[in-house]
């Protein structure tokens, strides 16, 4: 029987938190948030076979199942649309099916071969490409293959050629090869042949390498590749960080193509500063990163047989943000934490140069995962000016989005017969002095218009995150500036499951006499801020900085000045533009500058909000350099800065999404945690509807009532004119 009252316990006090339930205790590490079922399926030079999600071998899907069938006598792994999956949302959700296979170890292990695979598989139940993901020597540390199924026999055979296989177990749970179809398949046969023509390893040297910064002298966290003439990367030595992904450990990580790295061989690992290693002898590629801040470093050393190659680098600032005032912060890192002075989890933070690392505790209508074991004060563990603090994206559901709250006393856990009401979380977290807000703005992912919708008119919301991923995505966070509200940008990497920490940020604007962590949320909340993964940007309007507020009577002249610079090892700076209510009024083009300025003057006839944005040159859809300010809010003669044409259209936009949260069946697949939460979501969704019909009902008048005053002011404005 659910309960409407929760005792949560915080630093030795009981606190009592109205319709919140506390989810049952787990260890903080090894509690998988990805799909995985073993599959009793007894292969040769195989010593397991799981379904799954997410492989990391390059190949997963957000919905994703399989099991053991008989098909026309055969033992066979079916899943996807073949076994009763649901088809796409248009959601961002991608179904389908993905069987993983972990090589035996005594047939090949850490091997740098080409290797002969051969799948059997049954037409009849395979309905689209069938996808082949390896452990690979080189670049990324992944190989994809495609193969077009034939029909017109009960079963097929296909054989390709996995290039350069390694097979090291770097993907989920030491799986080496990942065989999966986006709509459905039937597997029923995995056969491999090795060729047995890895080099032998040259006699084996030694390398002793430190990185320092070039201020201080220190050693310094950083993230490391090292690579062979062929671009194959050696496993690293244990003083590599054993880096948790979910509940995996690892040490060698891809580097996402979102990811500034020199050079294309792109498998990395993090050090605390100093590294050492045996290695086979020869000549190596050096690859460090620190962050947008830092100039990377690109080199070679050499190791000799039965020798110590020491090699000292040192990392050179290309600019130091924190001296102007600006400390950086990722609002969406998960990884779990035994103790609040956890040095693993706060290295790997470090290493990337993040100075507040959001740790967030993850929730669904299930449970709990990526536990954090302190709140508050006690939450947050600080070492050399860069600090991981408790956090939690709770609630989160495929209806109405995923929510983010900071720097919390206590975790907001709710009641499995309250979920769906996100609002009461939000009430908690500003009860606590916490800041709140909503995640993955940038793509629209798990409908979060529907959330927004709901809960921003209340001034529940505190920020948005619209840079994530690659894409800055905007048009959603414009509709609510151009209705009224104020909204701070944010950006999360979203580690795991998207980036590497620190790879999109926010930079909060912190005075040097005040520069803690208190300060840092606080500035935070008041729109001091700009979200990058590469510009760094400055914005003034008569003096005032980022989400001020300037009050002014009608006619005041606007003086507005930016700049925008970018590390040239990022990327090239493109431009500079000056957005006003959402339109691009002023464009500055860099022309081939690491720095553009940009300065101008608007004379203010009506409240509006003004914000500035950059970019690079990588503007691809999926991979854009990119950087937006908070908007400075201008107030005329006290009016609300909302674009008041465009408020009535606005308003019918906001009802046909709230009236498709009524009208639109519950989808659980669209559920990340689909198979934990599938039956409870759709148990509980029907029962609080009601409440969230009511919660409609009301804010239709708030916006109903918003229309109206944006037509009155259009009127008095038409009355007015000559």
């Amino acid at each position: 029987m659910a309960r409407n009252h929760v005792l949560l316990l915080f630093a030795g006090a009981v606190l009592s938190i109205l319709d919140l339930a506390s989810p049952t205790p787990a260890a903080a590490h090894n509690v998988e948030a990805r799909y995985i079922e073993p599959l009793s399926w007894r292969l040769d030079h195989f010593s397991k076979v799981l379904a799954m999600s997410y492989s990391e071998l390059g190949l997963d899907f957000d919905y994703s199942h399989a099991a053991m069938q008989t098909v026309q006598g055969r033992s066979c792994a079916v899943g996807g649309a073949s076994a009763g999956a649901a088809p796409s949302t248009g959601s961002g959700i991608r179904p389908g099916m993905v069987v993983a296979l972990q090589v035996d170890k005594k047939y090949a292990y850490d091997i740098d071969e080409p290797v002969t695979l051969t799948l059997t598989y049954a037409p009849s139940l395979t309905s689209g490409t069938i996808l082949i993901a390896w452990d690979k020597n080189g670049g990324e540390g992944q190989g994809l293959l495609e193969v077009e199924p034939e029909p017109g026999a009960a079963f097929r055979t296909v054989t390709v050629t996995l290039d350069r296989a390694r097979f090291a177990g770097l993907g989920t749970l030491g799986v080496d090869l990942a065989i999966g179809s986006a709509t459905g398949m039937a597997l029923c046969d995995v056969q491999i042949a090795r060729s047995f023509t890895t080099p032998p390893a040259a006699g084996a040297g030694r390398v002793l390498l430190e990185v320092k910064d070039a201020s201080s002298g220190g050693l310094i966290p950083a993230r490391i590749g090292i690579y062979d003439s062929t671009g194959r990367a050696p496993l690293p030595s244990a003083q590599a960080l054993l880096v948790e992904r979910f509940a995996d450990k690892v040490r060698l990580l891809p580097v996402d193509p979102r990811a500034f790295w020199p050079t294309s061989n792109r498998q990395a690992f993090y050090v605390s500063g100093r590294y050492e290693s045996d290695l086979p002898a020869g000549t190596y590629e050096l690859a460090i990163a620190r962050g947008p801040e830092y100039r990377d470093y690109h080199g070679t050393f050499r190791v000799e047989k039965g020798q110590t190659t020491n090699v000292a680098v040192v990392l050179r600032r290309y600019a130091d943000l924190p001296a102007e005032g600006w400390i950086s912060g990722d609002d969406h890192i998960h990884l779990a934490r035994d103790a609040s002075r956890d040095l693993t989890v706060w290295t790997q933070v470090a290493a990337e140069d993040v100075h507040v690392g959001n740790l967030l505790q993850m929730g669904n209508i299930a449970g709990i995962y990526f536990e954090q074991p302190v709140w508050g004060q006690l939450g947050r563990f600080q070492q050399d000016g860069h600090a991981v603090v408790s956090g939690q994206e709770d609630p989160r559901t495929g209806e109405l989005g995923h929510t983010i709250h900071e720097d919390l006393q206590a975790p907001i856990h709710p009641s499995r017969d309250t979920y769906f009401l996100y609002h009461r979380v939000f009430e908690e977290s500003h009860r606590q002095g916490a800041v709140s807000g909503y995640a993955h703005l940038n793509g629209g992912w798990f409908n979060v218009r529907r959330g927004m919708a709901l809960d921003v008119p209340y001034g529940l919301v505190d920020f948005v995150e619209v840079l994530q991923a690659g894409r800055l995505l905007t048009d959603l966070w414009y509709q609510f500036l151009n209705l009224g509200f104020k909204l701070t940008p944010s950006a999360g990497s979203d580690f795991p499951y998207t980036d590497l920490p620190g790879v999109v940020r926010e930079y909060v604007k912190v005075a040097p006499e005040s520069a803690d962590l208190d300060a840092w949320y606080a500035s935070f909340r008041a729109g001091h801020v700009y979200v990058t993964n590469g510009p760094f940007l400055e914005f003034h309007i008569n003096g005032h900085e980022m989400g001020d507020e300037v009050r002014i009577p009608a006619g005041t002249e606007l003086h507005i000045s930016a700049s925008a610079r970018l590390n040239p090892d990022v990327d090239q700076l493109d431009r500079i533009e000056l957005v006003v209510e959402g339109a691009v009024v002023r464009t500055v083009q860099a022309f081939g500058q690491d720095h553009v300025d940009l300065a101008t003057t608007l004379k203010a006839d009506h409240s509006m909000w003004v914000a500035v944005r950059a970019f690079g040159s990588r503007q691809s859809e999926t991979n854009m350099t990119a950087a937006h300010t908070a908007p400075i809010y201008v107030i005329v003669d006290g009016r609300p800065f909302w674009n008041t044409p465009q408020v009535p259209a606005l308003v019918r936009e906001q009802e046909e999404v709230l009236s498709g949260l009524l009208n639109t069946p519950l989808r659980p697949e669209e559920d990340l945690e689909y198979f934990a939460t599938s039956k409870i979501l759709l148990q509980e969704f029907p029962k609080q509807l009601p409440l969230l019909k009511q919660r409609i009902e009301e804010v239709d008048r708030k916006y109903q009532s918003m229309a109206a005053r944006s037509q009155e002011q259009l009127s008095g404005q038409s009355s007015r004119q000559p």
